[in-house]
């Protein structure tokens, strides 16, 4: 065999050996169980250390520092200084990026944990410090649990009994501001390099002061700064029925607040009142006719309110006048309702809120509303009966008299046509007169009886296709 043969099996045999020794070299180096040397996590060092060692005292490190006690104190007597835990106040430490590299230094192909060995052969992996917030809060509730005991009382406006208004300042609590101590605690949250048996940490307890929804400023802030209107109707006694259902709608608008812009609507109102006290029987107008029914008397409650928004000048969206007179009010000055086809809304059209308040008795209803006018502004209002309407005669057959004779049943009363007027003075001098509505009041006709052959008998008038009940929710209650 040539020389120059020799010599290249012989390189080539020297090449592959060198080769199988790197290789060999390579795979026990990548193959290691140990961690690189001067491998670190979070300033631990770990380097050099048997990856199941490790993993044993990783463990063992963060149950130690979720169990690192914290002082948390305060300056205020009243607020004991508590103890507690990392773990209790939700600090957590995660690993996410040393798992990764684990991974790729002990379960990763051969050519990947070699590469990761070297990679990391000065590495320090931190820890990411998280607090919990939710484990945080309950944490602090249940540690401070009489602190948290205390509620916020909100501040109350007060009518005083000669209409002015006072106010009872709200009560704030102190509160752990918990956003704050969490930022705290990762900024000061002890490494897992930490020495053992250290002393606690100590933390002045973040607080503030939590104020409830309704101070004395938002309060004040709504504009009512004074009484605007007051009006007051009277009813003759009444029976028990009667009363509770003015009382019980009365009570309904007790301190209903208006905002700027907001419309009233009569008959949420109702429908509230219906529900939270129910109505009881009393008379209501049926197709023009006082009959028995439930509900009777709501409409003096509407009517007492419009009269009040009337001279607060607030803007009438919605209003009908009763089908027939009614005896506690002005004619042209009432407000009835008839469920589904009449309702009584009005505006407040100020740029304050609007406060009503109701006081009832057995034998009157007042409302007052509370917001902000001029007090060189006031209003009259100003009804008129431009005509009236005289009272049909209706004939009614009946057979029992003596042919050609009539007998009075009931003498009728008449009807009205009103126009009504709202005046505004400011310092007593007119500046506007606003006609407000032109009513109509059915007349009530004379009922005789007949039997004269020489007048067409009227047996009653057909009822109208939908009958309109006012001034009540059910009718007629006949027994």
């Amino acid at each position: 065999m040539p020389l120059y043969i020799r010599k290249a099996i012989f390189y080539v045999s020297v090449a592959l050996g060198l080769l199988s020794i790197i290789s060999i070299s390579l795979y026990i180096y990548g193959s290691q169980s140990t961690l690189p040397p001067k491998f670190t996590v979070a300033g631990w060092r770990v380097g050099g250390m048997p990856y199941d060692k490790f993993q044993e005292q990783f463990e063992e490190r963060l149950r130690l520092l979720s169990a690192f006690p914290v002082q948390l104190q305060t300056s205020y007597p009243n607020i004991a200084n508590r103890q507690l835990t990392l773990g209790q106040l939700g600090v957590e430490y995660h690993n996410d990026r040393l798992t990764q590299s684990l991974e790729k230094l002990f379960q990763a192909p051969p050519l990947e944990r070699i590469n990761a060995r070297w990679q990391l052969r000065h590495t320090d992996i931190p820890l990411e410090v998280e607090v919990n917030q939710t484990q945080l809060s309950a944490s602090v509730k249940e540690a401070w649990k009489d602190l948290y005991s205390q509620q916020p009382a909100p501040a109350k406006r007060i009518v005083t009994a000669q209409d002015t208004l006072n106010y009872e300042a709200e009560r704030r609590v102190l509160r752990i501001d918990t956003v704050h101590l969490g930022e705290h605690l990762k900024e000061i949250a002890p490494s897992i390099s930490y020495i053992h048996n250290a002393a606690p940490i100590r933390l002045t307890l973040p607080l503030y002061e939590q104020s409830p929804a309704v101070t004395v400023d938002t309060l004040k802030k709504q504009g009512i700064d004074r009484k605007i209107s007051e009006f007051t109707t009277t009813f003759p006694a009444s029976g028990e029925g009667r009363i509770h259902n003015i009382r019980s709608t009365a009570a309904s608008i007790q301190d209903l607040l208006m905002a700027p812009g907001e419309t009233f609507d009569y008959s949420k109102i109702i429908a509230q009142t219906e529900t939270q006290f129910g109505y009881k029987e009393a008379p209501v107008i049926l197709n023009g006719k006082l009959v028995p029914g439930i509900g009777g008397g709501i409409c003096q409650v509407s009517t007492t309110l419009y009269n009040a928004v009337l001279r607060s000048g607030l803007a009438i969206v919605e209003r009908r006048n009763h089908s027939l007179p009614v005896s506690y009010v002005t004619l042209g000055q009432d407000a009835t309702f008839a469920n589904g086809y009449i309702n009584f809304k009005f505006r407040n059209n100020t740029d304050a809120y609007l406060l009503i308040r109701t006081v009832t008795t057995d034998r009157d209803v007042t409302v007052k509303l509370y917001g902000h006018m001029s007090p060189s502004v006031s209003y009259e209002i100003e009804s008129n009966i431009v005509e009236t309407i005289q009272p049909p005669v209706k004939y009614l057959h009946n057979a029992s008299l003596a042919p050609g004779a009539t007998r009075p049943i009931s003498t009728g009363k008449p009807g009205y046509k009103v126009e009504t007027y709202r005046i505004k003075r400011e310092n007593g001098a007119i500046v506007s007169k606003e006609l407000v509505s032109k009513d109509q009041y059915s007349p009530v006709p004379t009922l005789v009886a007949s039997n004269r052959g020489d007048i067409k008998p009227e047996d009653g008038a057909a009822d109208p296709p939908q009958p309109i009940l006012e001034d009540g929710v059910k009718g007629p209650s006949f027994r």
